[in-house]
C-alpha cells in the first residue's frame, strides 16, 4: 500500500471514529436532558423536534459530514466503501436537516443512514477479510434485520418490535452500526501499513 493510500486511509477511519463518538455521547447527553423522552416509546429523532433539537440535530449532521469526508479520504481503500459511506453520511446529516416534522423527506434521510452504514460492512468484508471483518459483517446484518423489524413496526404492527418499543427497535438498527463502524475505523487509524 503506498504512503499516501495508508495515510488516507487512517485519516479516513479517524474522522469516521470521531464522528461516532461524539454522535453517542451527545445523542445520550439529549436524551438525559429531554426528561420526557423515552428511549423505548421514542424514536431517536424525536430528540431533534423538542427542547434538546440543539443538540441532536447538531450532532448527526456534524457525524454525516465526518463520515462523507471520511468516505473521500477512503477512496483508495474501496470504491464500495467510499460509496456507501457518503451515502450513509448524506442520509445523517439530512436526519439533523429535515427533522420527523417533514416525513416522508426525514424517513428516506433515515433510511439512506441506516441502510447503507450496514452495507458499509459488507464492503469491508470484501475487502478485508478476516475475523475482526466477519463479525462487523455479521454486525451489519444484525442491523439490516432490525431495520426490516422497524419498518414492520412503523408500516404494518407494533408487534414486530420484539416488546421494545419504536425506539428499541430503531435501537437494534443503530447501535451494532455504530459498533462495527467505530471499530473499523479505530483499526484503520491504527493500522501503520
Amino acid at each position: 500500500m503506498s504512503g499516501s493510500v495508508s495515510r488516507n486511509n487512517r485519516i479516513g477511519g479517524l474522522l469516521l471514529f470521531l464522528g461516532i463518538g461524539q454522535f453517542l455521547l451527545f445523542l445520550n447527553i439529549a436524551a438525559f436532558v429531554d426528561k420526557g423522552y423515552s428511549i423505548s416509546n421514542n424514536t431517536i429523532s424525536h430528540l431533534g423536534i423538542d427542547s434538546t433539537a440543539y443538540i441532536f440535530d447538531a450532532t448527526i449532521i456534524v457525524l454525516g459530514i465526518l463520515e462523507i469526508v471520511s468516505g473521500l479520504f477512503l477512496r483508495g481503500y474501496s470504491l464500495g466503501v467510499t460509496i456507501s459511506l457518503i451515502l450513509s453520511g448524506i442520509g445523517a446529516a439530512g436526519v439533523g436537516i429535515f427533522d420527523e416534522h417533514f416525513g416522508f423527506i426525514h424517513l428516506t434521510f433515515a433510511l439512506f443512514a441506516f441502510l447503507f452504514a450496514a452495507i458499509t460492512s459488507f464492503f469491508v468484508l470484501s475487502k478485508k477479510r478476516d475475523l475482526m471483518a466477519i463479525v462487523w459483517a455479521i454486525l451489519g446484518a444484525f442491523s439490516l434485520v432490525a431495520l426490516i423489524l422497524f419498518t414492520l413496526t412503523i408500516k404494518v404492527s407494533t408487534s414486530y418490535d420484539l416488546g421494545l418499543g419504536v425506539g428499541g427497535i430503531e435501537r437494534l438498527i443503530l447501535i451494532p452500526n455504530l459498533i462495527w463502524a467505530m471499530a473499523f475505523g479505530g483499526s484503520l487509524y491504527s493500522n501503520r501499513d
